[in-house]
Formats: C-alpha cells, sequence, structure tokens
C-alpha cells in the first residue's frame, strides 16, 4: 500500500472506532418516561381570565359552549 492509503486506512480505522464509542454510549443511555410539567395555578389563571371575559362579554357562557 502506499503511504497516502495507509495514512487514509489509519484515519477511517479511528473513524470506525469513534462511531463504535458512540454507538454503544447511545445504546446504554435511557431515558426517563416524558413527564408534563406541572401546571402549577394554571387553574387559577383560567379562572380570573373567565371572570374577566364574563364582565366584559356578558354572553361569555354561549360563546364558551360553541368550543
Amino acid at each position: 500500500m502506499s503511504q497516502y492509503d495507509t495514512e487514509v486506512e489509519k484515519r477511517l480505522q479511528a473513524l470506525e472506532g469513534e462511531i463504535k464509542k458512540l454507538k454503544e454510549a447511545v445504546a446504554s443511555h435511557s431515558h426517563a418516561a416524558a413527564t408534563p410539567a406541572p401546571a402549577e395555578g394554571l387553574e387559577k389563571k383560567v379562572e380570573v381570565i373567565e371572570g374577566i371575559l364574563k364582565l366584559v362579554e356578558p354572553n361569555f357562557e354561549k360563546l364558551s359552549k360553541k368550543f
């Protein structure tokens, strides 16, 4: 083999080694099941918004039932 071929082979083997390490790392890495973030205070905020809309829009109850 020429010097160029030897250098290319060396680099290829290094890359293949790194790929193997990355594949092993990915395979061994696990994620916990995704859990939704708690909606702290969300219900209270929705209640406040509904209260404001009821004051501003007299037909709020009727309109909200459409959706």
